[in-house]
């Protein structure tokens, strides 16, 4: 044991994600969970998130099973990103030119290969459930490739960032039991970031487990999702989301909860989050039966989504220029609101500065 270095805890984002480490931010479906990983990423890549990397633009890798990869791109030039340092990972089996998920299991050395060469401050599995294989209720299962996963992290430095989801029932309980999916998760895992929904319109961000610091100590944000505009290369516009911090937040994932602010037992009310999210994402409308298949992706009903709707102040309305039906986002739900979109000036507020630190180059859009 006189051999081994004691080594310094260092943080790609400052208490809220350490160097070398497999990471989870969890949370449940319609509160922007890709969309916050993607603007930490779009930082990193341009050396603007407060941590050991400030200064110092990282590049970032991104296995992503959930979501195109037209709508992340989208995305993360949305969040002011530097597209040079984002590589996605490409698995591809025989001759099929189809992208396989990256599966833990089967792909571990490749992707090895890729981390050494590249050295990527962050490696982000969206989701992570998308890269194991097997039961993944089942301990001896899930174990195993997660420690697969830490032992790749620890030694290349790499940060492992995994996102994965709350139970649908998380009223009253701690947020650490409320991960899906086997006990390894929370076991093997050594620092967990969780969200959830503090208004229909504001979310928050805590720890809500580490190894590596305090979790008591580290203070909640508050966030919200906005709809952005970017210039797509086929000369026309493509609208999705992006994240605006708010600050520090007097409420934690654990009270929200607790008092269940989105009532977690009734489906519509999760319905309704991630109907909110996905039209936001996509400039507040979406045809619907592209939508109707991607809520049933996220275990929700036609019927479901339908009662939802009301709720969510969604309309259905006939597309222009003779397209199919789309719902969209009624326009009274914006009022009195104070979102924005790409080019406007609204903007971060940084009441926690320096967690993450402004950009000198981009005053319209000053990161919080």
């Amino acid at each position: 044991m006189h051999e081994v270095d004691i080594r310094q805890t260092r943080f790609a984002w400052r208490d809220y994600l350490p160097v070398g480490e497999v990471a989870l931010l969890v949370g449940k479906p319609g509160i922007g969970k890709s969309t916050v990983v993607v603007d930490l990423a779009a930082r990193l890549t341009t050396g603007q998130l407060d941590g050991d990397f400030t200064g110092e633009p990282q590049h970032v890798l991104y296995s992503v099973t959930e979501d195109s990869e037209s709508t992340l791109k989208a995305r993360f030039i949305a969040a002011k990103g530097d597209p040079q340092r984002l590589h996605l990972v490409d698995v591809v089996y025989g001759n099929s030119p189809d992208g396989t998920p990256l599966i833990v299991n089967l792909d571990l050395d490749a992707v090895r290969e890729v981390v050494e060469a590249w050295r990527p401050a962050l490696l982000v599995l969206d989701a992570l459930n998308s890269s194991l294989s097997g039961q993944l209720n089942d301990n001896s299962v899930v174990r195993p490739q997660l420690e697969k996963l830490r032992l790749l992290a620890q030694q290349t430095g790499t940060t492992v960032l995994g996102i994965g989801h709350f139970r649908k029932a998380t009223a009253g309980v701690d947020p650490v039991d409320a991960i899906g999916g086997a006990g390894a998760y929370t076991q093997v895992v050594r620092h967990a970031l969780g969200c959830a929904a503090e208004d229909k319109d504001s979310y928050v961000l805590s720890v809500i487990k580490s190894n590596v610091v305090s979790v008591s100590s580290i203070p909640s944000l508050s966030y919200r999702t906005i709809s952005a505009t970017v210039m797509a290369d086929d000369g026309g516009e493509t609208a999705v989301g992006r994240i605006v911090w708010q600050g520090h937040s007097t409420a934690s994932v654990v009270d929200l909860l607790q008092r269940s602010a989105y009532d977690d037992g009734d489906e519509r009310a999760d319905a309704a989050a991630w109907l909110i999210d996905y039209l936001r994402e996509r400039g507040d409308e979406a045809p619907v039966l592209e939508l109707l298949d991607e809520g049933h992706q996220a275990s929700f009903s036609k019927d479901a989504l339908k009662r939802a709707k009301t709720r969510a102040k969604v309309r259905s309305e006939k597309a222009e220029f003779g397209g199919g039906w789309v719902w969209r986002i009624s326009p009274t739900r914006h009022e009195g609101s104070t979102q924005g979109s790409e080019g406007s000036s609204t903007g971060d507020t940084a009441p926690f500065a320096p967690s993450v630190r402004s950009s000198q180059h981009d005053d319209a859009h000053p990161p919080p």
